[in-house]
């Protein structure tokens, strides 16, 4: 019935959060966990980021695209539920 949009609508977001992950990880989102646990303990201000971050525009671009993504298939499992009703 209608369970198969269901179904392709979990595998579309598993993949876009493994995709996201997958470039936390090789863009260095984790790296300095030894640093991250004393975060809170601190009284000092977080420090400001060394520099400007490269590609800027490109991941903009790219969370757009994952955004429209997630809307489109939000979409369609609303459309073919409604479809097959």
């Amino acid at each position: 019935m209608y369970y198969s949009a269901w179904i392709v609508l979990v595998i579309i977001s598993l993949t876009v959060s493994l995709v996201a992950f997958v470039w936390a990880l090789y863009s260095g989102q984790f790296s300095d966990q030894s640093r991250a646990r004393y975060i809170p303990l601190g009284s000092e201000p977080a420090l400001p980021p060394i520099g400007k971050p490269e590609r800027r525009a490109l991941e903009l671009y790219a969370l757009i695209f994952i955004g429209i993504l997630g809307l489109c298939g939000i979409s369609a499992s609303i459309i073919l539920s409604l479809y097959w009703m």
